[in-house]
């Protein structure tokens, strides 16, 4: 069962049990990975930044355990990530290419979308069957961790620390989004971004508490975050091209790749300040109000 928060709940043996089985299932599915190991790094990586949010939300319950915990999860995701990184490249030069608004620009992204996929596919099926057989050793570790992490106790005490994490969350979110235009760092959106996937993850660990509007809530997040997820890629592709110039054609080619790109990266990144806006400029205390009286209500 999925790592979810229920305030009717009158113990935290539930919660406990379903963070430690979702490390425990990823371990098992690492060992039997089947033919499409890349998508399993992917939704492994989802499952892993949903902990993570969850770790963030108890953090203050015992902060040295969470921060351990944290890290650990962290540490697996960005291990995880490199192997991920050459798929994601590929599939965000198919959106490109289906995507494209004129013949010529779409057959440029057709045919880097070829070379991403037979670099994705160059990849030692040997040195992918250690990264998940590590992966699964890790998870296991990480599951044994979790069934050994404390959990808050008492239905007000819970109510007060949750609301505090949710709004620590939001005014981090309002931070990050306040100084961003299109011309900002990739680091800052890499940001904005993970504001975006924790404020997510934690709509999905207390919709118990709103189940409609945390939906919505969540919903309105996926756009956003599948932008700028694209935009970080292309970031990504960008960068590849600068590195390794052999695969990409002729110099004349990849100039006016390089200006394709650039002008989609500008695009997605104006869009999503514009999805942004709304999402993360609520009013973080009042949000946070919100959070402890439902609680303490659904929880009666």
């Amino acid at each position: 069962m999925a790592p979810r928060f229920d305030p009717r709940d009158r113990d935290s043996g539930r919660l406990r049990k379903a963070v430690s089985n979702s490390l425990f299932e990823l371990a098992l599915a690492f060992s039997t990975p089947g033919k499409n190991a890349h998508a399993l790094i992917h939704e492994a990586r989802k499952t892993l930044k949903h902990l993570k949010t969850l770790s963030r939300l108890l953090h203050k319950v015992d902060p040295e355990a969470f921060t351990r915990f944290h890290a650990e999860l962290a540490d697996l995701g960005s291990a995880l990530a490199e192997t991920r990184e050459a798929a994601a490249l590929a599939e965000t030069a198919s959106w490109l290419a289906a995507s494209a608004r004129a013949p010529d620009e779409a057959g440029r992204f057709t045919r880097l979308a070829k070379t991403l996929e037979a670099r994705r596919d160059a990849l030692p099926a040997a040195d992918l069957r250690t990264v998940l057989g590590k992966a699964g050793a890790r998870c296991r570790a990480l599951s044994e961790m979790a069934a050994n992490l404390p959990y808050p106790q008492g239905r007000k005490k819970t109510a007060r620390l949750l609301a505090h994490s949710w709004q620590e969350m939001m005014q981090e979110g309002r931070r990050t989004l306040s100084p961003l235009t299109v011309e900002s760092e990739a680091g800052a959106f890499h940001d904005l971004r993970r504001c975006a996937q924790n404020l997510s993850a934690a709509c999905a660990l207390l919709r118990s508490l709103w189940p409609e509007a945390m939906r919505a809530r969540q919903e309105s997040c996926r756009d956003l975050i599948d932008n700028l997820g694209r935009e970080s890629d292309i970031e990504g592709l960008m960068q590849l091209m600068r590195r390794e110039p052999q695969h990409f054609g002729e110099a004349i080619d990849q100039v006016i790749l390089e200006r394709l790109l650039t002008r989609r990266r500008q695009a997605l990144r104006l869009l999503s300040l514009q999805q942004a806006a709304p999402i993360l400029t609520v009013d973080p205390e009042k949000d946070a109000r919100r959070i402890r009286i439902l609680w303490e209500v659904v929880g009666a």
